[in-house]
């Protein structure tokens, strides 16, 4: 009898826990009403935060209890990432992970000291107990601290029995209630195929209206003739007034349920998926910007319905597209984006024919059936607008001629553009007299880069109807492209059509259909497929290595060379990988070949486009092939550099002139190249050692120590060193009551 009302009590609280979101299992690690600073699944620049944030107020020493019942089965050491951490078994299977922990309690104390003792290292990794810890919920397990990475808090991690990550919110009683909506702030529209997003092809960034505290919508109707990713820029803000990530994303068309983004549970594989979840461009810690398309290996999203496919079937017209965020407290707020599909207008014209006031011409043929209004527009060619009107057609079957009248003086297009809503989504341009051929020498264009198709944008070259086509010669094949138009220019659009990396485009000017200019031009390509064998690419002293399976669909990169300005010598081209937003989900490496005299000064530089800065990433050395590398998740702008710049020392006025009142000293450290070996710093009070650490987050070293302090004159010597091997050293002196 007492087994089975066991039972029935048991299956109870699984079917509380299990049904009501607000039921609570664990209590909180702090008993301060401190709120939270990092949500579940953040972005990070290679990983996903795998806990929540425990906000500790700047301050350390703060009691962290037991979450539940079990036992502490490890402990962890650390000089930097996670710093001092304990691990917890819980009796129901799950764990939790508590980081940045100022100290343990006293009998788990004793045990690092141990630990040290015997491994000789302070910071000795990881330590499983021989005699595991039992606890209760709420026993004192430490205290919270700032070890590690990061200014003072409490990182709290929950792992189910597969050692999942899961999401802390709805198992844990938080001190504070959330009543922020999240924030929605923009999205991104990238066309695909022959598609345009309001006339053009590549970016289009479009802001959200605030209508309340939780309604956005944007000011203009979207209208498209075809299919597109779109990229959502939206963030939550925490208790603490904070800027943290959603919990939920879901996407719905015409009131149908096409895409869901829970961020409930992850594991350490998965972490390769960062790039699925967000753009890989523009996402930051603080910005975040979401994929809303499923994609091939993209297992974190639930409905793994590829939006194209939905943009492709759904009928012309009006069409609702809306975007639900949720936070952890499961406050909502709500995008509405209405857009309109359309089919791209047809219009071919005959029989121009230009007199001084007066412009007559055919239509053969109009189907525009979509479009609110048709205008008909005249430009000299300087682009100035002289002569407006507007279509009375929408249709046209047979022949039919119009007559424009006015004055014309050096008339060149004739251009009628297309309108939906006040959109001008699509333009068509007639010349209306001879090409100057001898004034253009060359054809500037820019390359935009979508998944496996590349578009070359041709650049102020406004003869755009039948003027213009591209050969395409690539290894031993060619094609002959025909050229595309948006409202502002023209276009050519191809997928790769092997894996040879030189691609050559000649264009051809055309005088009525005949070839009368030729323009030659080269682009350098990578196509990635996920195959079993690893992909190279060689740029004089750059190469590029990607393992098997760094993608799982085709991909194509654009190489080329940049000039940025820069403080350090640089020592290779800087070399532009495009597009910079998808990520590699294998082994990617980039690698400069250099010999140098020094190379312990040398290092691979990232260029940022937003701060417009040169920032160092972690590289490696290989003597034999004198080869620089680093590893890559997603693509960016990248030179090898010589760090000729030594550390700077500063000392920071003492908060106290009288010895009794001092409680510490602190020396600011700041490094602009590859970073400050904190293992180099050396310190001396007054003739003596002092033994104190380097704070890299801080960019200090805090002298706690102040024994060999006295009245009068002080001195303070500090010695140190960068990873490049520059040398610093100052003496400061300063004077106590």
């Amino acid at each position: 009898m007492r087994l089975y009302l066991s039972l029935i009590l048991l299956s109870l609280n699984l079917l509380l826990f299990s049904g009501d979101k607000n039921f609570v299992k664990y209590r909180c690690p702090l008993d301060i009403k401190n709120g939270y600073s990092s949500s579940f699944q953040e972005f990070r620049s290679n990983h996903f935060h795998s806990g929540m944030d425990f906000r500790t107020f700047q301050k350390t020493g703060y009691p962290v209890y037991a979450i539940s019942d079990g036992y502490i089965y490890k402990m962890r050491m650390v000089k930097r990432g996670s710093g001092r951490g304990l691990y917890l078994k819980h009796n129901d299977g799950n764990s939790s992970i508590y980081f940045h922990l100022e100290r343990f309690e006293n009998s788990l104390e004793k045990i690092l000291k141990k630990v040290q003792n015997i491994r000789k290292k302070r910071y000795f990794g990881n330590y499983i107990l021989k005699i595991p810890l039992k606890v209760k919920q709420g026993d004192l397990i430490a205290y919270s601290g700032e070890t590690g990475s990061g200014f003072p808090h409490l990182h709290l991690e929950i792992r189910d029995k597969d050692y999942y990550a899961i999401n802390p919110f709805r198992l844990v009683n938080l001190p504070l209630k959330d009543k922020n909506f999240p924030v929605l702030k923009s999205i991104i529209l990238r066309n695909r195929d022959d598609s345009l997003i309001n006339g053009e092809i590549g970016e289009t960034f479009i802001n959200f209206e605030k209508v309340n505290n939780s309604l956005y919508v944007l000011e203009k109707p979207i209208v498209i003739d075809g299919v597109f990713d779109i990229v959502l820029k939206t963030y939550d803000i925490a208790d603490t007034g904070k800027i943290v990530v959603p919990y939920k994303i879901s996407v719905f068309i015409d009131n149908k349920h096409y895409f869901n983004l829970s961020l409930n549970r992850f594991k350490r594989d998965d972490n390769n998926q960062l790039g699925f979840v967000y753009d890989m461009f523009y996402s930051n810690s603080g910005s975040y910007f979401f994929n809303l398309f499923s994609q091939k290996g993209y297992e974190l999203e639930e409905k793994k319905i590829p939006l194209n496919t939905i943009y492709k079937s759904i009928e012309y017209g009006k069409h609702k597209l809306k975007i639900l965020v949720y936070d952890n407290y499961n406050n909502t707020s709500t995008g509405l984006i209405t857009f309109y599909k359309v089919r791209k207008p047809a219009i071919n014209i005959s029989d121009i024919n230009v007199i001084k006031n007066k412009i007559d011409f055919s239509i053969e043929k109009l189907n525009a059936g979509l479009s609110d209004k048709i205008e008909i527009i005249i430009y000299n060619n300087n682009d100035d607008k002289l002569y407006y009107g507007k279509l009375n057609y929408s249709n046209i079957s047979e022949k039919k001629k119009f007559v424009l009248n006015g004055v014309f003086n050096d008339v060149s297009f004739l251009d009628f553009n297309f309108i939906k809503y006040g959109i001008i989504y699509f333009n068509k341009r007639f010349l209306l007299k001879e090409i100057g051929i001898d004034d253009i020498n060359d054809i500037e264009f820019e390359t935009y880069i979508n998944r496996d198709e590349v578009f070359i944008k041709v650049k102020n070259f406004n003869l755009r109807s039948e003027s213009l086509v591209l050969e395409l010669i690539h290894g031993h094949e060619k094609k002959l492209i025909e050229p595309e138009f948006s409202t502002s220019q023209i276009y050519f659009r191809f997928k790769p059509l092997n894996s040879a990396h030189d691609v050559f485009l000649n264009f051809f000017i055309l005088n009525n259909g005949i070839r009368v200019k030729e323009i030659k031009r080269e682009l350098k390509l990578i196509l990635l497929k996920p195959e079993e064998i690893k992909t190279y690419f060689n740029f004089g002293e750059f190469e590029a290595e990607f393992h098997t399976n760094a993608v799982y669909e085709s991909k194509v990169m654009n190489i080329e060379e940049k000039e940025f300005d820069s403080k350090y010598p640089v020592l290779s081209k800087q070399i532009s990988l495009y597009p910079y937003n998808f990520p590699f989900l294998d082994l990617v490496y980039y690698k400069f070949k250099k010999n140098t005299v020094n190379p312990k000064q040398v290092g691979i530089f990232r260029y940022n486009l937003f701060k417009k800065k040169w920032t160092y990433v972690y590289t490696t050395y290989n003597n034999i092939n004198k080869t620089f590398a680093t590893r890559v998740i997603s693509s960016g702008i990248f030179a090898l550099m010589r760090d000729i710049y030594s550390p700077e020392i500063f000392f920071i006025r003492p908060e106290s002139r009288y010895l009794e009142k001092l409680k510490r000293l602190v020396i600011k450290i700041t490094d602009k190249g590859k970073g400050v070996d904190d293992n180099s710093l050396k310190l001396f009070l007054n003739g003596k050692k002092n033994d104190c650490e380097y704070d890299p987050d801080r960019k200090w070293v805090k002298i706690e120590d102040l024994r060999y302090l006295k009245r009068g004159k002080n001195l303070i010597e500090v010695f140190i060193q960068d990873y490049a091997g520059n040398k610093s050293s100052r003496t400061f002196t300063f004077s106590l009551k």
